[in-house]
């Protein structure tokens, strides 16, 4: 039975190629479950590979939309997948950057996952915030300003952090809740 929770709610999945699979897939499942749009945004065009831990190929998803051609203000809420190589390319990409820096500035929810802190980092976004992420990128956060810490799931204002597959069940639940929230602030104002 599907909730109604984000009814209508616009989710950018900001992805690219080496994606950890189940912290694309589920994340985005539950975001479905719970009644949210999910747009799948990557720099590349077509399908990317998805893996598991970043070495065995696993599926290949479709893109919906370029980031060259997508913008923050179509957006209510971003989810931000794992995976070193997903990570690492994304963090690399201006635009991704500036989409990240837009929701940043109007305050929407951003929901990372793994080594996806990692875009937060690049994008000049972590200085004075707590998260948590991989373990082997809390030197990037915490060089970058960040508190870091070795919890299941951290949320710090609109953000919403975990550290690895394994987090998974807890991150969801707690980004279907902090996408509530922000929604309920949304529709107060509107």
């Amino acid at each position: 039975m599907t909730n109604e929770t984000l009814k209508g709610l616009k989710v950018a999945g900001l992805v690219t190629d080496g994606f950890e699979e189940p912290e694309l897939t589920e994340p985005v499942k539950a975001l479905k479950d719970a009644g949210a749009q999910v747009t799948i945004i990557s720099p590349s065009s077509g399908e990317i590979q998805g893996v598991r831990h970043d070495i065995d190929k696993t599926v290949k998803i479709k893109i919906d939309r370029s980031i060259k051609d997508a913008s923050a203000d179509e957006f209510d809420a971003v989810q931000l997948p794992g995976g070193a190589v997903n990570a690492d390319r994304m963090r690399m990409v201006p635009e991704v950057q500036a989409f990240l820096r837009a929701m940043q500035d109007a305050g929407k929810p951003i929901a990372a996952l793994c080594h996806a802190p990692w875009e937060l980092v690049s994008a000049g976004l972590v200085r004075g915030r707590t998260l948590t992420s991989y373990h082997t990128t809390q030197d990037d956060v915490r060089n970058a300003g960040g508190t870091w810490v070795d919890q299941e799931v951290v949320e710090d204002g609109n953000w919403v952090t975990s550290r690895q597959p394994s987090d998974i069940p807890a991150f969801n639940r707690s980004m279907i809740v902090l996408f509530s929230r922000a929604r309920a602030r949304a529709q107060q104002t509107a």
